[in-house]
């Protein structure tokens, strides 16, 4: 931020906000009118907070010619999100997709050749790992409202739903015995102890010390964890072992499955009292700096592992050579998942968060045995409906 700042004589005031709280912090914000100039928008959040009136477009603000540019740059997701129904939002904070990593070594260890491919083998696999004393084999972390949902989709991406909803947003995951079996699974797990109660509520930090230990092997998240994984001053021993595989499905007919990407744009709000000043900023955190470079999405993978919308940057011989070192198997593998995955089936809709903080404890009390899977699977899609029709009528 120092080098904006001195560029334009701008100084910059930040307000950092832990994940876990952002959502709920930010709607008080909102909800005094505060004038926030930029602020982050989950995808999550992009329809709800644009039908709530929180955030504005900058197509009055940035030029034709700046907005035509990074239509051309950006790609995916990256380029959908930031122009959502043919208005412009923002510029990507970062971008990317939910991954499964593991641990090469442990699971050689245990005898394994190959990552699992199912359900099936990933049960063998964690029930093998904690026999030789890997202590948690299966990460279920993060455990707050907006995670617990990503991870809902996600499984109904592994059981082979695919839409997750139809045109008139009615779910389909519905009486799917697939969907069942992988929650079964995780009853399973949960019951023999291969997964620690504090995914649910532990910040990033933990789960990295949890791998870092040994204490994981599998986990389902965003691939710039591997940074921290592959750090021989943070993976501790898992460092240079931990490596991303294709998507188990439950059904081998449905392998690879296909994996959720996201991403996360700077925008501005509604109460924004310097707009040009907030666009140089946006720019500058998202897009191009005065010199035409795109040097602070090059920066924030190169510090931190983070995904970035254009393609281009996968040509940098500095951003290659930095992640040849962390992103295994290789760099060029996350290109192949990333053709297999889909946007957020469920962002796009002003219902979302209330449907995250509806569906997590029922989800979470399933995990521990306390709710039967089938009744869960109808509960959430009930709740789903219902505040459809609480914001749409229908």
């Amino acid at each position: 931020m120092k080098r904006f700042e001195e560029h334009y004589n701008i100084k910059v005031n930040q307000l950092e906000v832990s994940s876990a709280e952002y959502h709920s912090k930010m709607l008080s914000l909102f909800a005094a009118k505060t004038a926030i100039e930029v602020c982050v928008v989950r995808d999550s959040y992009l329809e709800e907070w644009i039908s709530a009136g929180w955030i504005k477009p900058l197509n009055d603000i940035a030029s034709k010619s700046e907005m035509e540019d990074y239509k051309k740059r950006l790609s995916g997701i990256s380029r959908e999100r930031a122009f959502y129904k043919g208005d412009f939002w923002g510029l990507p904070y970062y971008t990317g997709t939910y991954c499964a990593y593991g641990n090469k070594k442990l699971i050689k260890e245990a005898g394994f050749d190959e990552f699992p491919k199912t359900f099936d083998e990933l049960d063998e696999q964690c029930e093998a790992l904690h026999k030789m004393g890997v202590k948690y084999p299966l990460s279920l972390w993060p455990g707050h409202a907006m995670e617990v949902a990503n991870r809902i989709m996600g499984d109904c991406l592994r059981a082979g739903i695919y839409p997750v909803f139809d045109e008139n947003w009615e779910p389909l995951w519905r009486d799917n015995d697939k969907l069942i079996g992988i929650w079964e699974f995780y009853q399973k797990a949960w019951k023999n102890k291969w997964i620690n109660p504090a995914d649910w509520t532990e910040e990033t930090s933990y789960m990295i010390g949890e791998f870092a230990a040994e204490r994981n092997c599998f986990g389902f998240h965003v691939y710039y964890q591997l940074r921290k994984f592959n750090d021989p001053k943070t993976g501790g021993k898992a460092a240079g072992h931990v490596e991303l595989f294709k998507m188990p499905a439950y059904d081998i007919k449905d392998y690879p499955a296909k994996g959720l990407g996201y991403t996360r744009i700077y925008s501005i709000s509604s109460w924004c009292e310097y707009p040009e000043e907030s666009w140089l900023l946006i720019q500058f955190l998202g897009g191009k700096d005065w010199e035409g470079k795109l040097w602070m999405p090059k920066k924030w993978f190169l510090e931190y592992g983070l995904g970035f919308g254009y393609p281009e940057l996968w040509s940098d011989p500095d951003i290659n050579e930095s992640a040849k070192s962390w992103l295994l198997p290789n760099p060029s593998f996350v290109a192949e998942l990333e053709k297999n995955s889909v946007a957020f089936p469920h962002a796009t809709v002003p219902w979302a968060s209330d449907w995250y903080e509806a569906a997590r404890p029922l989800f979470q009390e399933m995990v521990m045995g306390k709710r039967d899977p089938k009744k869960v699977q109808a509960e959430i899609a009930d709740k789903w409906v219902e505040l459809r029709k609480k914001y749409t009528g229908k």
